[in-house]
């Protein structure tokens, strides 16, 4: 049965004026998720309605016995009961009354108790409102400063562009939270579950036509109507990019599915064969979901897949090279005579090459800016790599001049890219780990990266392989699809 046309404008899902938490508690407990406390800290405009009947008053806002008798109409109910009592209170609130039920509590569908499921759609079918989940975590907002996590308050002022979904609601908390250290700045979350009435295909319907929205990310267990999806995608992609991770690709991960939210996995080839013949990027666990969506958020760059790397050392050239030309759209090409020359009279003769990927030796960042300049003009090249350790930082005494060198660098990059016209990447890597100074030495470049939207990768030399040529096959497919409307 299609849903009331009514309620398929996810505007008040995502922006809400009023929002009721079924199962709030003035006492905290482990497992439990206080999403009243959460509207607080996120600074929430609206009315937040706390439904317990043991309570008077849960964290200074009044606590009504049952959903129905919070007084006036209700955008949002977060319902965190019982499953049972989740039919139970959709079961006795009027018509009218929601236009949307999170539902939180798990012990659904992926239990094989459907009955319960069936029930709650029918009666939101009857009663007008639409279903998130069950077995979910729910949404944030950074407009209608809703969330579902205890931090979620700390980004909730930062603008963002980000919007993903994901059936996990672990993953949703996760993806999020990863995100949030390391300059992924997100607009909208969600955590669907079961998928049992808003789907997948709705939400990134909803946040491709959302111009808030710069770029999608999407975990997902199994879709119900690929079709539909591929359809959607289609017109997304060619100006926004969709970022698909999806799990259950092995025999084990797909009966793993079956009890998580009750979906059915499919065939992994076809799947991704079919995602990428819509431009859609499909990635295989959160590391790179968060480096993608981080390269991706505007002001993004799209590279196309010829690069030049500017490596110190000759092991890492080496390296550097197997793994970036094994991609396939990836290549590093020959430099031209006469910037090879330029470049060998700017760097001194021995420890150093001038190939590509670029060794520059230990005094060739003096001359950085000069060497990028020269590589910059090549036709033949379309983006710089260059390879930064936290570790030199050890090199510098005193932190005031640690400060001074992290922004003459993040400056310095942020004048190249304009000036050669083409997007600068940093490789960052940490060779010290668990080090509490090369730790703090690393906060310190990356933040002043975020704060200058420098563009950043980190991981292994074959992490950054693997997001360079997904960046580039994204890059091609947007080339296709201009040539194929002009």
């Amino acid at each position: 049965m299609e849903p009331d046309s009514k309620n398929t404008d996810l505007i008040r899902l995502f922006e809400p004026q009023s929002v009721a938490h079924v199962g709030a508690s003035a006492r905290p407990a482990a497992g439990r998720f206080n999403f009243t406390e959460y509207l607080v800290n996120m600074g929430f405009r609206g009315k937040i309605f706390p439904v317990n009947p043991k309570y008077k008053e849960v964290l200074e806002l009044t606590c009504y016995p049952s959903l129905e008798s919070v007084p006036g109409p209700v955008d949002v109910a977060i319902l965190a009961v019982p499953a049972p009592r989740c039919v139970q209170v959709l079961r006795e609130v009027p018509a009218g009354k929601i236009r949307f039920a999170v539902v939180h509590t798990s012990g659904f569908g992926e239990i094989d108790k459907g009955d319960l499921e069936a029930e709650m759609l029918q009666l939101g079918r009857a009663k007008g409102f639409r279903i998130v989940g069950p077995n979910c975590m729910g949404i944030y907002s950074q407009r209608g400063r809703i969330g579902f996590w205890q931090n979620q308050w700390e980004i909730v002022d930062t603008p963002g562009a980000v919007g993903f979904a994901s059936q996990s609601g672990g993953h949703a908390v996760n993806t999020v939270m990863r995100g949030m250290d390391s300059g992924v700045h997100f607009n909208k979350a969600i955590s669907l579950g079961n998928q049992l009435d808003v789907s997948i295909n709705e939400i990134v319907e909803f946040m491709g036509n959302d111009e808030a929205i710069g770029v999608i990310g999407i975990y997902v267990e199994g879709i119900r109507d690929g079709r539909r999806f591929l359809e959607i995608a289609k017109q997304i992609t060619p100006r926004k990019p969709i970022v698909v991770w999806k799990g259950g690709t092995t025999e084990e991960g797909k009966q793993a599915v079956l009890s998580h939210t009750g979906a059915m996995a499919g065939n992994e080839r076809v799947f991704e064969a079919a995602m990428r013949q819509a431009g859609v990027l499909v990635v295989d666990n959160m590391h790179l979901m968060v480096r993608m969506l981080r390269l991706l958020q505007p002001p993004f760059f799209l590279p196309g897949g010829r690069l030049a790397i500017f490596s110190p050392g000759g092991g890492n050239t080496v390296n550097v090279s197997d793994l970036f030309s094994a991609v396939p759209n990836l290549s590093l090409p020959r430099l031209a005579p006469e910037t090879m020359e330029t470049l060998k009279g700017l760097l001194p003769e021995e420890n150093v090459d001038i190939r590509n990927p670029i060794d520059p030796g230990a005094t060739g960042f003096l001359v950085m800016d000069k060497l990028v300049r020269a590589v910059g003009r090549e036709e033949g090249i379309d983006a710089i790599l260059i390879l930064l350790t936290a570790d030199y930082l050890s090199n510098i005494k005193s932190e005031e001049n640690r400060l001074l060198a992290v922004e003459r660098i993040s400056t310095g990059l942020s004048r190249l890219s304009r000036e050669i016209g083409k997007p600068i990447y940093i490789l960052m890597r940490q060779e010290r780990q668990n080090h509490e100074d090369i730790d703090r030495y690393r906060r310190m470049i990356v933040t002043k990266f975020i704060e200058k939207d420098i563009p950043w990768v980190d991981g292994s030399f074959k992490d950054a392989a693997e997001v360079f040529g997904l960046l580039a096959e994204y890059a091609g497919y947007v080339a296709r699809s201009k040539a194929r409307t002009a």
